[in-house]
């Protein structure tokens, strides 16, 4: 589709949440790594990459068939996320220039949600303890919809929650498998710079705008 000159001509704007509205790669960039050594586990140099497209519930079910895990995709979670929450509960830092954008396109009439493969506590958690969850209609995580970030499907869920049609929308995100998603769904894509990314140059080039990196 075409992008339209001015992003404030949207009626809706779409944020990922990690990596984009908030400074957290870093928690997970050795979370699995290291839950994997203390089961015995050796993972393999790739795992993290592997790991960046899928939603929390595909990673768990990843780690039972290649690893062997004896654990069920819940329990798995559940690990998970009991090491992560207390990061995100008091040292996950904001993004300042997405949560200024956030301002901004909230005091311009937007309508704007969260779109996260994160889990709910620690979302909620991130975005209140910086002021921000107030701006947001709706949050909606990965499991809400058939699919991952790769699918329309969710991003479709997230217009609709809005009472908005995909064309309306424009998404703000870090990875390239939601720029296909999005992409499919019809939605104008802006691409926000994190250093966890090793695909900026190539993101960058397939987005309408592009934020960063800043400075």
């Amino acid at each position: 589709m075409a992008a339209r000159k001015n992003i404030r001509e949207y009626r809706g704007a779409l944020f990922d949440l990690d990596g984009t509205l908030v400074d957290s790669m870093h928690v997970w960039d050795h979370l699995c790594r290291d839950w994997l050594l203390a089961k015995g586990k050796k993972p393999e140099a790739d795992l993290e990459e592997a790991l960046i497209p899928m939603t929390l519930f595909q990673g768990a079910e990843y780690m039972i068939r290649r690893y062997g895990i004896d654990l069920s995709p819940g329990e798995i979670i559940g690990q998970w996320e009991g090491m992560a929450l207390d990061s995100y509960e008091t040292t996950v830092e904001v993004k300042k220039e997405t949560a200024d954008l956030v301002r901004e396109l909230y005091g311009a009439g937007l309508k704007l949600a969260v779109v996260t493969s994160c889990f709910p506590a620690a979302c909620e958690a991130v975005l209140k303890r910086h002021g921000l969850r107030d701006y947001f209609s709706a949050v909606l995580y990965t499991g809400d919809a058939p699919g991952d970030k790769s699918f329309p499907g969710i991003w479709l869920a997230a217009a609709g929650r809005l009472g908005l049609a995909s064309a309306e929308c424009i998404v703000f995100e870090d990875s390239c498998h939601a720029l296909k998603g999005a992409r499919a769904a019809g939605m104008a894509f802006a691409a926000v710079y994190d250093g966890a990314n090793k695909d900026w140059e190539l993101l960058k080039a397939r987005a309408d705008w592009a934020f960063g990196p800043p400075g």
